[in-house]
């Protein structure tokens, strides 16, 4: 069974990395071991040039060499080099924030061709600080619990084994529990979401907004439906809803709670602008995985989905690997060609819901012919079960790699 929290780093022992001290006294001692190897494979794999980091004025490269990477004084006359102030490379180095976010709100400033390659450098930090492995052609494989190949298209159902239901979601990092509400309930959601959208407003904070080809700008997100929707309100304390924290392995007791209130999607078939379907994307693209990872996304199946009515869709097993991506605009990228973790859509029916580990590849598909309403929520870990940390902020990284959690 596989170990789906991936939580190292708590908020508590966020303090600032000094540049020239994490470089002495953290990252060239990890380099010489496991880290540096996994590093120096995932900067041939990838392709990339030199990095060089210039903070303040002051700048190292990291370059592959024998097997390993090296840290180089100043810049290598070869190198993508990535300026940025102290705050920004403290927040990298402590999972904080992430080489795509730094580029998105424009703190890095490096050339524009550049920016590709410093996006693939993220996994690489990753490996280097974290020694987080970049996913290689048959590294992933999927097995049930008595080791038979996984049926990814499995469908559960409420009352299926809880085991069966954790095994597959801990090796596929989705799964999908049919019929967990009725159609009925589900119609009942839907007249209240027509009820309260006149009271979302654009601009409001509350709200996210498309223009269409046919209604002009339509509301295609609310937050928070529960504040005003009793019959939303309700599903939070359902116990068919509450039931989904108990799939958590019974060595996290109570660790899972209930992470966020609802939010409800509208996906309109003619949105020419604005942001109504996701990309393809982790929810810790941004910044946090170590910190957050693996939380439980839970969408409540408002309507159909399916490929005309638009669904999500994952790339099983993502969730236990690094897979570099190739962005083709501010809020778009593409999965590598040779990727051989498998694209796997989950059509679901009007009361399913789906689970998602919210570091699983997932995107939601545009619907083609009608409508698509879905309402999403989720657990998280209680912070008291991570992992503490001790000293002050370059003993803590030294020290903050959980021992690996044996299979069985």
């Amino acid at each position: 069974m596989i170990d789906i929290d991936y939580r190292s780093r708590t908020d508590a022992g966020v303090r600032p990395v000094e540049f020239a001290a994490f470089h002495d006294q953290v990252l060239g001692p990890r380099l010489h071991g496991n880290n540096g190897r996994l590093a120096a494979r995932g900067i041939a794999r990838l392709g990339l040039p030199p990095l060089a980091i210039e903070v303040d004025g002051r700048a190292v490269t990291y370059v592959a060499r024998n097997g390993s990477v090296e840290i180089v004084a100043g810049r290598t006359s070869d190198a993508v080099v990535a300026a940025m102030d102290a705050a920004l490379f403290s927040d990298l180095v402590l999972d904080l924030r992430t080489t795509t976010s730094a580029l998105l709100s424009g703190a890095v400033r490096l050339p524009p061709a550049d920016a590709q390659s410093f996006l693939q450098w993220d996994l690489i930090l990753r490996s280097m600080i974290d020694g987080r492995a970049i996913h290689e052609p048959g590294a992933i494989d999927f097995r049930d619990r008595a080791g038979r190949p996984l049926d990814l298209h499995r469908v559960f159902a409420a009352g299926d084994d809880r085991e069966d239901m954790l095994q597959f979601v801990g090796q596929a990092g989705f799964l999908i529990i049919h019929g967990l509400f009725t159609a009925d309930e589900m119609a009942e959601v839907s007249a209240d979401l027509d009820r309260i959208a006149p009271s979302y407003q654009p601009g409001d904070g509350r709200s996210w907004w498309a223009r269409t080809r046919s209604a002009g700008n339509r509301i295609v997100r609310l937050k928070d439906v529960q504040d005003r929707s009793a019959v939303v309100a309700r599903l939070l304390r359902d116990p068919r809803y509450l039931g989904i924290a108990d799939l958590w392995p019974e060595r996290y007791p109570r660790a899972l709670r209930t992470a966020s209130p609802i939010d409800a999607c509208i996906k309109p078939v003619d949105t020419v602008e604005g942001v109504s379907d996701m990309n393809w994307h982790k929810d810790c693209s941004l910044g946090r995985h170590s910190y957050d990872c693996c939380n439980f996304g839970v969408g409540f199946s408002v309507t159909d989905s399916s490929d005309d009515h638009g669904q999500l869709c994952v790339v099983a097993g993502s969730h236990r690997t690094q897979i570099p991506m190739t962005r083709t605009g501010a809020m778009a990228a593409e999965l590598p060609g040779d990727l051989d973790l498998p694209v796997i859509p989950l059509p679901t029916q009007a009361g399913d819901v789906t689970v998602h580990l919210s570091c699983v590849m997932h995107r939601a598909l545009p619907p083609r012919h009608t409508e698509r309403r879905v309402m999403y929520s989720g657990y998280i870990l209680e912070e008291d079960h991570r992992l503490p940390f001790t000293g002050d902020s370059y003993a803590a990284l030294q020290d903050r790699t959980k021992p690996p959690t044996p299979t069985t």
